[in-house]
């Protein structure tokens, strides 16, 4: 039996900041899932590890005995990671932008 793991849609951590969430992708037991859901009333996107690198080695999980958490998971319940909202500024990732190369140099 293979690891079992929380519906993507299903995962409303943390409750108390996120809410309407659309799965954009779900790559099953070995892969990521991909979420837009809104953050303190803004839209974000949320990614998530369906599978924790740590519930991998774990028979229980891996025999489909335990249902895994993923990551991250936030005092045992999974839960989603939102990214930033600047990441997805066009401009800062142009490798054209002064933005950019500043970031980059800073970065060495």
């Amino acid at each position: 039996m293979p690891f079992i793991y929380h519906d993507p849609a299903t995962v409303t951590n943390p409750k108390t900041v996120i809410n309407n969430i659309t799965i954009l992708y779900d790559g099953g037991a070995e892969g990521f899932s991909l979420a837009m859901l809104t953050c303190e009333g803004l839209a974000h996107v949320g990614v998530r590890w369906n599978v924790a690198i740590k519930e991998q080695v774990d028979d229980a999980k891996a025999s489909g005995k335990v249902i895994c958490d993923g990551s991250p998971s936030l005092k045992g319940m999974p839960s989603w990671f939102i990214l930033p909202r600047e990441l997805f500024n066009p401009e800062l990732f142009d490798k054209d932008s002064s933005q950019f190369m500043d970031m980059v140099a800073n970065w060495r």
